[in-house]
């Protein structure tokens, strides 16, 4: 069963009276489609993973027209494949996509960078600067595994005080391409080191309310990632 299956709350038995077979609530859908949506993008089910709807069924409590009302919904957002005769799964990205992804995320996250120099609030620098010491920390533990989780929340905390949905939406969408990816980077030679500084000067140039000098920061500091997954790719190769 799913895990934020306590938190939904959802039971097929107690649907609305009176509702289409196999039709939930608005409300009752759209938070089953978010559940699942949410496993997919943080890694609960893996690239090429063969989605079942009686396996679903019984993991978000809903019908099995429910489920496929769902999948047809997250093959929309681009996170799922449906094929004919075989049913859905888990879309994979190759690398040539997850270098595209970064090239948006750079124009993005430079943008929320921007934005939160503005309107992100002191008490929420100052857990940035506080995860900064964290990441520090685990780089001279060569925890590389904590460190590269740790940056992921730092990255999220940045967009979340830029205050705009809109992004933050589209953000959480691109992300999912690069699930696989996000360890390989931090591993190659010199890099851990670089990308402390780099997330050092980036939470520096917000606590100094610089958007136009953050947003530079966030972008350099993107493709730095970029360039390292492709080196990375000649390198296991």
């Amino acid at each position: 069963m799913l895990h934020c299956q306590s938190t939904l709350s959802i039971n097929y038995a107690s649907e609305v009276s009176g509702a289409a077979e196999g039709e939930a609530t608005p409300s009752r859908f759209e938070r089953a489609y978010r559940c699942l949506r949410e496993a997919i993008t943080s890694g609960t089910y893996r690239p090429n993973q063969r989605l079942t709807e009686t396996e679903l069924a019984g993991a978000l409590g809903v019908s099995r027209p429910t489920v496929r009302a769902i999948l047809i919904r997250l093959e929309q957002d681009g996170l799922v494949v449906i094929e004919p005769n075989r049913g859905a799964s888990v879309r994979s990205f190759d690398l040539p996509e997850a270098l595209r992804t970064l090239r948006l995320r750079e124009v993005l996250e430079g943008l929320a960078a921007s934005l939160a120099a503005e309107l992100a609030t002191p008490e929420e620098l100052t857990a940035m600067s506080d995860v900064v010491d964290e990441m520090e920390h685990l780089v001279k533990a060569g925890d590389l595994l904590a460190y590269s989780s740790l940056n992921a929340k730092l990255h999220r905390t940045i967009v979340k005080s830029a205050r705009d949905e809109r992004i933050e939406k589209l953000l959480a969408s691109l992300n999912y391409a690069l699930i696989r990816y996000q360890y390989r980077t931090v591993l190659v030679p010199g890099r851990k080191d670089e990308s402390l500084a780099e997330h050092r000067e980036i939470v520096r140039r917000l606590q100094a309310r610089d958007c136009h000098g953050v947003e530079q920061a966030m972008r350099k500091h993107i493709s730095h990632v970029r360039a390292t997954l492709e080196q990375s790719a000649e390198l296991l190769a």
